[in-house]
């Protein structure tokens, strides 16, 4: 033992030399711990809960936008029309005439009759529809003639003057298919009466006569047939009985004097009037309308007077200046009126009252057309009315400003 000991000693230097050449020799391996990667947690089966969700939500969309489109109404012609519109830019040139049959939009159809289509080798839909609306029955109210008609008429005439019939003032025939009414008593022709020397004096009608012409009047109103009357002794002047409801002083145009009547005559002037002053009315500065035979030219209150005073505005005398010539180129009496609200006079030296401002405002007015215009003085007349005469309502501040006027009033009488 100790001579095995005591050899290894010997051989040591030596062997540690062989083993530190062999250990450089061979390389040194990796360690099998470190070559091996760590590994992950099993994974569970099946998909992951969030894709599970998606999917529902995702069907449950598409199945409500199924339901949507199930529901909308889409409109076949319009369609057929924006495709061809499409292939017509593009080159192809036929044209498909598309009518759809009539859809009702609610509970109670409108404009909507059965039809029945019927298919088609092109793409054209057509139906047959039947109009079950049958046409209203017109009543035949010409098959009548003339002469019944101006008959019955005639009936009608009759009945309403059988009293001047019965005087003999008047008599009642059919001439040309018209009714004539002709006048035979003295009394009753051209509005002429008889005086006490024997002479006529034009222009005087009885009681009898009116009470005749407005019975024709309303005979002309019940019938269609047209209505004259003529004077006995002069056959060419006459009366058309169409204009219903005159009086009888519009009868009384068949009269041997031939002029215009007075109606006419205030119309005319009338109308002269709204011509001249049509910038003034249209401005809302003046108004013009008729009152019987009077024609009244209402003059605005704004910027003619002011409050309290009867001093004309620089700014109103153009207005007055115009409708002075207007009304100077017609006939009949002109009356200046001053009108005012019903608000009294607080403080004034001069105005006691309204009814004082308003006859020295008309008066003002009435000087300067004298003055300044070709009016007449005899044929100027003026008043005061205070607000005896209202046109509009005093509780508001644009009724009192239209009671607040002049007006200018021609007499065509």
């Amino acid at each position: 033992m100790a001579e095995d000991d005591k050899d290894d000693l010997e051989a040591g230097p030596d062997a540690e030399e062989e083993l530190e050449e062999e250990l450089l020799e061979e390389p040194a391996e990796p360690e099998e711990d470190e070559l091996k990667c760590e590994e992950c947690a099993p994974c569970k089966a099946g998909a992951p809960a969030w894709m599970a969700t998606f999917a529902d939500m995702a069907t449950l969309l598409m199945a409500f936008f199924v339901l949507i489109l199930s529901f909308a109404e889409m409109n076949v012609p319009k369609y057929k029309q924006i495709t061809g519109s499409l292939k017509a830019a593009f080159g192809v040139q036929r044209l498909v005439p598309v009518v759809e049959p009539p859809k009702a939009q609610s509970l109670i159809a409108r404009e909507f009759s059965p039809a029945v289509a019927k298919p088609t080798p092109q793409q054209v839909v057509k139906q047959e529809t039947t109009d079950q609306m049958k046409k209203e029955a017109e009543p035949q109210t010409d098959n009548k003639t003339a002469d019944f008609e101006n008959n019955e008429d005639f009936k009608t005439v009759q009945q309403v003057l059988s009293e001047e019939i019965a005087e003999g003032q008047v008599e009642v025939k059919i001439e040309d298919e018209k009714i004539v009414v002709e006048l035979t008593s003295p009394a009753t022709s051209g509005g002429e009466g008889e005086s006490d020397n024997g002479t006529m004096d034009a222009g005087i009608i009885d009681q009898k006569t009116v009470e005749m012409f407005a019975k024709v009047a309303d005979a002309q109103a019940q019938i269609e047939s047209e209505v004259v009357v003529k004077d006995a002794n002069q056959a060419d002047q006459a009366m058309s009985g169409e204009n219903k409801g005159n009086n009888a002083t519009a009868g009384t145009q068949g009269s041997s004097q031939g002029g215009p009547s007075d109606s006419q005559s205030v119309d005319d002037s009338l109308e002269k009037l709204r011509m001249e002053l049509a910038d003034e009315i249209q401005q809302g500065l003046a108004e013009v309308e008729r009152d019987g035979d009077k024609i009244i030219v209402r003059l605005a209150e704004q910027g003619s007077f002011r409050s309290g005073y009867a001093d004309l505005q620089p700014g109103f005398l153009p207005l007055l200046n115009k409708v002075g010539d207007a009304v100077s180129t017609t006939d009949g009496q002109v009356t200046v009126e001053g009108h005012t609200d019903n608000v009294p006079i607080a403080f004034s030296e001069r105005f006691q009252s309204n009814w004082d401002l308003s006859a020295a405002r008309s008066a003002a007015v009435a000087d300067y057309l004298l003055g300044n215009t070709e009016l007449q003085q005899g044929r100027v007349t003026v008043v005061g009315y205070a607000d005896s005469k209202p046109i509009a309502t005093n509780d508001t501040r644009e009724g009192r400003a239209k009671n607040r006027r002049i007006e200018v009033i021609v007499d065509g009488s």
